[in-house]
């Protein structure tokens, strides 16, 4: 399954290819990695005593939303968290799909992911829980697979293009693997000569680099943009 790049997504793609912007986009992870004006740097590291479960959500993964500007309250973070058979199936749907790199799956691997027999079940427990929305639902898969899930968010919908999460990693697997995966490779050198390459999947890259530069653009209400990952749970 495909599906045809929205415009800002594809200008964006292009702005990311072409060579000349090489200077800007590098200078962009340099300073959003150091993680001084930006918490949201650490967010895949933020850990409370060790390595987390691949599949089950504890107090960390709470805990980490707050470095992408969103937070969950005491009922939303008991819900995800608590050990009964709700979180059991939540852990075994999880564990149907490891991580990997989106851009390196097949066609119809994404079509699976995006199906019944992929993570929209692990999607929908998440998304379940109230008030919890798109925007941390996607920021909580993401904390478990930061190569396979990206993250969605006000931002991300500004500048790609994407006003819902409907489809939305067939659009990113769209992104990278066209042109004979073009953006993909990209992706990974940039990160290569950022220095960054061992700490973020080439997804998060993307969406880092979307929103730096989005930051840079004009016309984006400056509440928007004081943290990388500024909350907006609207569908």
């Amino acid at each position: 399954m495909t599906a045809a790049l929205p415009d800002e997504f594809q200008t964006f793609r292009q702005h990311v290819l072409d060579t000349a912007n090489e200077e800007q986009l590098l200078d962009y992870l340099k300073t959003y990695s150091e993680g001084g004006a930006y918490t949201g740097a650490y967010f895949h590291e933020l850990t409370h005593t060790g390595p987390a479960h691949p599949d089950r959500f504890d107090i960390s993964d709470v805990a980490s939303l707050s470095l992408l500007s969103v937070t969950l309250n005491g009922q939303m973070a008991h819900e995800l968290t608590k050990k009964d058979k709700e979180s059991d199936e939540l852990a075994r749907v999880l564990g149907l799909e490891p991580d990997r790199d989106l851009g390196e799956l097949t066609v119809d691997q994404v079509k699976t992911l995006n199906g019944d027999e992929g993570l929209n079940p692990a999607w929908k427990l998440v998304n379940r829980i109230q008030g919890v929305g798109p925007t941390r639902t996607s920021k909580l898969l993401a904390r478990k697979r930061p190569r396979l899930i990206p993250i969605w968010d006000s931002v991300i919908a500004r500048v790609l293009g994407l006003p819902t999460t409907s489809l939305y990693w067939i659009h990113f697997h769209t992104a990278l693997t066209l042109d004979n995966s073009s953006l993909d490779k990209k992706l990974s050198e940039l990160a290569e000569k950022a220095g960054v390459g061992e700490r973020y999947s080439r997804i998060r890259v993307l969406d880092i680099l979307a929103w730096m530069y989005g930051k840079d653009k004009k016309n984006y209400e400056s509440t928007v943009l004081t943290e990388l990952d500024a909350e907006s749970d609207e569908e």
